[in-house]
């Protein structure tokens, strides 16, 4: 026959294998979104950067355009 004692010893032990295998887990999506997802996102941002900066040389060659327009 198993003692209380060692029942709940048995219990804790189960208790303690199943949050090592949660903690694998979320070491694992951690990694993944530090290695894929960061990497789209910086992909995704430097294309926005590229997207603003294109408008930006546009708003202000017109900006220039238009001062020549108004000095001639």
């Amino acid at each position: 026959m198993v003692s209380p004692e060692e029942q709940k010893a048995r219990e804790n032990e189960l208790a303690i294998t199943e949050i090592k295998g949660e903690l694998k887990l979320i070491h694992s999506h951690i990694h993944t979104i530090k290695t894929n997802d960061l990497h789209h996102i910086q992909k995704s941002i430097n294309s926005i950067t590229k997207v603003l900066w294109t408008i930006g040389a546009m708003v202000f060659s017109h900006f220039l355009y238009a001062i020549r327009s108004i000095l001639s």
